[in-house]
């Protein structure tokens, strides 16, 4: 799992690129290293092959072939590090002098070098050269010819050698560099990951989480820095206004419940039907703003993640079945066919009680907004890495520019004001107890009316 992050992320992948672009540039330097140091070897074999055959032909000029003996036996001796041979023949090429027996079976190359088989040309010689062999001849002024050959074996073996050592360090380059920005990049990554656990705590709701700097350098260390400053006053900020939300809800929810129950017994004791209506209409609107405190107190609660205490393995096939039992009756009410597609699914780690509210928040809603004789669809089914829970009505729908708003608290679509009863914080709710999960929401057309899908992940293991 960790090798699968080091290869697919992003610092290691410029690493590779930048090693292949290196590698690709030293490759084409040490080409031209080379270049050079082969021009300049074989330019050195025709230098020397051109001078041995001028000084052999100044020798022959000026004292015959004895001259030429004596030259050919001076640079012929084992004490010399390069081997030349020679041969002087006459306008037929037959042997005058030289250390070859015969004029060689010769191959032409340009600019009127020629390469041959030694062993043609000395019988001495049982092992065949090929072209190994450089020569060069020269014809006299009185029609002599004269040759002169070098072997370039060790010129040859020295290119090789050059080629293969540019090429191994190469290949040592891009082997290094390739462990070099794999270790690089799990060093940075393990930091990384550092960083994203402590978020992921400070996500669930443990706003006292702090990234820990110790064994980061450098940027990664005065990142942490500046997230930790920045937690810091968030931390602040989220504690005040929570304070202040919770002061205003439990400060207003006390005296509306001691007029709710001042309300309830005028009820009983006001003998007058219209007066008991009016009383009773009262009542219910104390219900509607207590309902609205306690909704608004506990989204604040699920958002801050302390509920994740309550967490546990559950079923949601029997949570999603209980909902649908629940809510039958009204859909039979409104003459409604409540239809479900049920999938067997394994355990689920997570609030059960919160779980459950946000279900029937979503299967309230379809059954209010569907009007009567239609149709709500409750399912439960499995993808590769969630667990998907559709809630789907006939009724009119929510337009495409209000889909992102309905989660916001106290947001209405028109349509349904003064028509259905509400707060608008239904979705809100069931929004923060989906986050609360690390799962997600999405809103989509069912054509016609509206389709919820929750997506909860499968991989539930709790952040330690």
């Amino acid at each position: 799992m960790f090798l699968s992050k080091i290869f697919t992320s992003f610092t290691f992948r410029f690493l590779v690129g930048y090693v292949a672009w290196l590698s690709v540039s030293v490759f084409m330097v040490l080409g031209v290293i080379y270049a050079f140091i082969a021009y300049d070897s074989f330019s050195d074999v025709h230098r020397s092959v051109n001078q041995e055959l001028d000084e052999l032909s100044a020798a022959y000029l000026s004292g015959g072939v004895e001259s030429a003996d004596t030259f050919i036996r001076e640079h012929s001796g084992p004490e010399r590090l390069i081997r030349f041979f020679y041969f002087i023949g006459d306008e037929n090429r037959q042997r005058i002098t030289g250390s070859l027996e015969q004029w060689p079976a010769t191959e032409t190359y340009r600019d009127g070098w020629l390469g041959f088989d030694l062993q043609d040309a000395l019988s001495t010689i049982k092992d065949p050269v090929n072209t190994e062999f450089i020569a060069r001849i020269k014809t006299l002024p009185s029609g002599e010819q004269v040759l002169v050959a070098r072997h370039y074996a060790d010129i040859l073996t020295s290119t090789k050698l050059v080629a293969g050592a540019l090429i191994q360090s190469m290949v040592v380059t891009i082997i290094l560099g390739t462990l070099g920005g794999a270790v690089a990049t799990a060093l940075s990554l393990r930091q990384i990951e550092r960083i994203n656990k402590t978020v992921r705590h400070i996500m669930s709701g443990d706003f006292s989480e702090r990234i820990d700097g110790k064994g980061s350098r450098g940027d990664l260390r005065q990142l942490s820095i500046n997230i930790n400053q920045m937690l810091d006053r968030i931390e602040v900020l989220m504690n005040g206004v929570r304070q202040v939300s919770d002061n205003i809800a439990h400060d207003l929810r006390t005296p509306l419940t001691r007029l709710r129950n001042r309300l309830s017994e005028l009820y009983n004791e006001t003998a007058c039907p219209d007066a008991q209506g009016e009383v009773a209409a009262l009542i219910e609107e104390a219900d509607g703003l207590l309902g609205t405190f306690s909704a608004l107190l506990r989204i604040t609660q699920v958002e801050s993640g302390n509920r994740r205490s309550g967490f546990a393995d559950i079923d949601l096939c029997t949570l999603v079945s209980d909902v649908i039992e629940l809510y039958e009756p009204l859909a039979q009410d409104k003459d409604q066919q409540l239809e479900t597609g049920m999938a067997k699914v394994g355990a689920f780690h997570g609030d059960r009680n919160l779980l459950f509210q946000a279900v029937a928040n979503l299967v309230d809603n379809a059954i209010k907004y569907t009007p009567e004789g239609g149709r709500v669809f409750v399912g439960l089914s499995v993808e590769p890495a969630a667990f998907k829970i559709s809630v789907a009505d006939s009724g009119v729908g929510i337009p495409a520019g209000d889909k992102e708003k309905v989660f916001q608290r106290f947001f209405r679509v028109e349509s349904s004001r003064g028509k259905q009863p509400g707060n608008g914080l239904g979705l809100s709710l069931v929004q923060a107890v989906v986050r609360l999960h690390e799962g997600e929401i999405s809103l989509e057309d069912n054509h016609p009316g509206l389709r919820v899908v929750i997506r909860l992940p499968r991989d539930t293991t709790p952040v330690v």
